[in-house]
């Protein structure tokens, strides 16, 4: 049975919302699962209108739009662009990474835009997005939606009132599941697969939690699999050094491909400071293809010396998952913006552009900069 902690007050699991959530109608770039697993959802919850979908697979924009009660569905990329001739629009690409320079020529100027996480495969193509949202005076950011996942939400709130004390000493994100690559096809030419399509949300995250400060160095490893020689690394492990606290000590570790049942999967985030520690299960990884509608699969434990004297206890998430509930997030800071041009999103395509950075730096690391190791022969 679970301990809720009862004499605080309640964790915040809510992001910062729009003064009016149909300030901006959505035009969806993109029917594929994401967009219905995640997006969709998430704005039917929070309330943000959807007005119209574009698929380069007319029958899938079709039948999304008909299960989401969407009124639009445009035959080409041109025609939903054409659609902020008569109201002003968020365009929300949800497309596969190469698609989004292509996308973007067509968006039109001084528009909104929410891009679907990667940005770009590298570093220059995240850059020539920012190139082209400056010149074409787009406002960008991209879905990094695990910053404003309830369990985080919640984190970040403890980390701020100071349940964990005065400076984190520890961070660590530990994945270790079975995932279906198949499932998403045009991973299959995708160059640094695992770092750019799943661990770059990890990357991501511990940017955030050590906010103002940024990892000023990394070393990380990225490999194949065995049985999954025909995909580039699929599985990768880094550790950050930050110079502002040469002590701090963060990791992730990432396996993909443990088949062999439930018994010994894991997928958490773990945090500690001086004067306490937060345990994250971050749930969606353990739940692929299986239906989790009114579970709770993700979950926040917390133990403060201060707040409860020592005690693991669980922090009461409200029914509230990472899968849809955390795609609210980066929407409502989009459409904030909207409405106050100077409330700029945490991850506005300035800020993400140094995701990518730091992911440039590891796949250097993993290809570039392991150190041998020098076996001195004895002389017998």
């Amino acid at each position: 049975m679970k301990q809720y902690l009862s004499h605080s007050p309640p964790l915040n699991v809510i992001p910062s919302l729009p003064k009016n959530p149909h300030a901006l109608p959505i035009v969806s770039i993109g029917a594929g699962a994401i967009v219905t697993l995640g997006h969709l959802s998430a704005y039917k919850l929070a309330g943000f209108p959807v007005k119209g979908i574009f698929d380069v697979d007319r029958h899938k924009a079709f039948d999304v739009a008909k299960r989401w009660d969407i009124p639009n569905v445009y035959n080409t990329i041109d025609e939903a662009c054409a659609s902020s001739s008569t109201e002003n629009v968020i365009y929300d690409l949800a497309v596969p990474s190469k698609q989004i320079i292509p996308i973007l020529k067509h968006i039109p100027i001084n528009s909104h835009v929410l891009i679907q996480k990667p940005m770009g495969e590298n570093l220059s193509e995240a850059q020539a997005i920012v190139d082209i949202c400056k010149e074409r005076h787009i406002h960008g950011s991209i879905n990094f939606q695990l910053r404003y996942a309830p369990y985080i939400l919640a984190l970040k709130d403890a980390i701020h009132r100071g349940w964990l004390g005065d400076r984190l000493t520890t961070v660590e994100i530990h994945v270790n599941v079975h995932t279906a690559w198949t499932s998403w096809p045009f991973l299959a030419s995708a160059p640094r697969l695992e770092i750019i399509y799943h661990s770059i949300h990890y990357v991501d995250l511990v940017r955030d939690l050590l906010a103002p400060y940024d990892p000023s160095a990394v070393h990380c490893r990225s490999s194949q699999h065995i049985a999954m020689p025909h995909l580039t690394p699929v599985r990768s492990s880094y550790s950050f050094r930050y110079d502002h606290d040469p002590m701090l000590y963060v990791n992730i570790y990432t396996n993909h491909h443990h088949r062999w049942g439930k018994n010994h999967t894991n997928s958490y985030l773990l945090v500690e400071g001086t004067q306490g520690a937060a345990r994250a299960q971050i749930g969606d990884n353990l739940s692929y293809g299986e239906s989790t509608e009114g579970k709770q699969i993700d979950s926040l434990q917390i133990c403060s010396d201060k707040v409860t004297n020592g005690e693991w206890v669980d922090i009461d998430l409200q029914k509230r998952n990472r899968f849809p509930h955390a795609f609210i997030g980066p929407m409502a800071a989009a459409i904030r913006r909207y409405e106050n041009e100077n409330d700029r999103p945490t991850t506005d395509i300035a800020d993400a552009l140094k995701t990518m950075a730091v992911l440039e730096a590891a796949w250097d690391s993993s290809t570039n900069n392991m150190t041998s190791i020098t076996y001195k022969q004895t002389n017998e």
